[in-house]
């Protein structure tokens, strides 16, 4: 396949690297060997145990495919992008920004379902975020200030927030310091230590899994600013693997990737216990199509942000 010019440059810039997967960087499609299928996830979280996350999802995965599922590590956004460009990972979660520049950098993907909470919409919010104590009440108040951002290639960690910041009269490249914190907890915290003045990272992050963890309490972190609803994270098949496993792993994700799915296949013992991710509102997963992510396209053409294009 064909290397755009912005994946060349993500690989020049060294921007990748995708733990136990040799060979990521190649401009082929990777042979299917009919017996092994490749899973990676975005890097959401710097503190959790990636493996341990999707630990469900991938025996779910090996369960109705038959084949062995083998989890990688990612360390950052654009290694899962150019991962999926080359035909070296089969399953990933994105987000809906570092989705869409993987369509948009050329990799042949299709977004099966986005992970969602029981009963409500498979959409989440980006926050800007202040310290107990701040004097700052909106986003306007940001400039100056070192600011924390998750990754370049992130919806609600980057895109949505440079989109506020020009939207409130801040250049993101003059107006403020820039910290890439690497993952929305990261990102949260430094705001509370204070390695932060302020800083974004998404709402289900902030009111429950870091909450849930005891990482923070209830008046730590001040939200100035919400954004309008994101679509949830993508969880996508390379469409270079056989018609026949795809429709497994369809299959799979669209009818059991959800919590009463799991515990009848045997993976969870019991609903309370049983994990989709590390966020525990997340009860399984709505289907989605590319259309769903038009928003992102349509922030991205509103703000003609770099990231968009690059992705690095």
């Amino acid at each position: 396949m064909k290397r755009t010019a912005a994946v060349a440059a993500l690989v020049a810039a060294g921007a990748l690297s995708l733990l136990g997967l040799a060979g990521c960087g190649g401009t082929s499609q990777a042979a299917d060997d009919g017996t092994t299928l490749t899973f990676a996830a975005i890097p959401s979280e710097q503190s959790a145990d990636a493996a341990m996350k999707y630990g469900n999802l991938t025996k779910l995965l090996q369960k109705r495919t038959g084949r062995q599922v083998k989890f990688v590590k990612s360390t950052n956004y654009n290694a899962v992008i150019e991962g999926m460009v080359s035909g070296r990972i089969d399953v990933a979660e994105f987000g809906p920004l570092s989705y869409v520049l993987a369509k948009h950098n050329g990799a042949k993907i299709t977004p099966v379902v986005s992970l969602a909470p029981k009963n409500a919409p498979a959409t989440y919010f980006s926050y800007g975020l202040v310290p107990k104590g701040s004097p700052v009440t909106g986003v306007a108040g940001f400039r100056g200030k070192k600011v924390c951002f998750v990754d370049p290639s992130s919806t609600s960690g980057y895109l949505f927030p440079t989109a506020q910041l020009k939207k409130s009269g801040l250049n993101p490249q003059k107006d403020i310091t820039p910290i890439f914190a690497g993952g929305h907890d990261t990102s949260a915290l430094s705001v509370k230590s204070g390695k932060c003045d302020v800083g974004f990272a998404d709402s289900m992050m902030v009111d429950q899994i870091l909450p849930g963890k005891g990482a923070i309490k209830k008046g730590d972190l001040k939200v100035v600013w919400k954004s309008t609803p994101i679509p949830n994270d993508p969880l996508t098949v390379r469409d270079d693997l056989p018609a026949d496993v795809r429709k497994k792993i369809g299959d799979a994700l669209v009818r059991d990737a959800n919590k009463p799915g799991l515990v009848r296949l045997g993976i969870c013992k019991n609903e309370a216990t049983c994990t989709i991710t590390s966020d525990t509102t997340i009860w399984g997963t709505k289907p989605v199509t590319d259309k769903t992510f038009d928003p992102i396209r349509t922030v991205c053409a509103a703000t003609q942000d770099k990231q968009c294009t690059s992705g690095g």
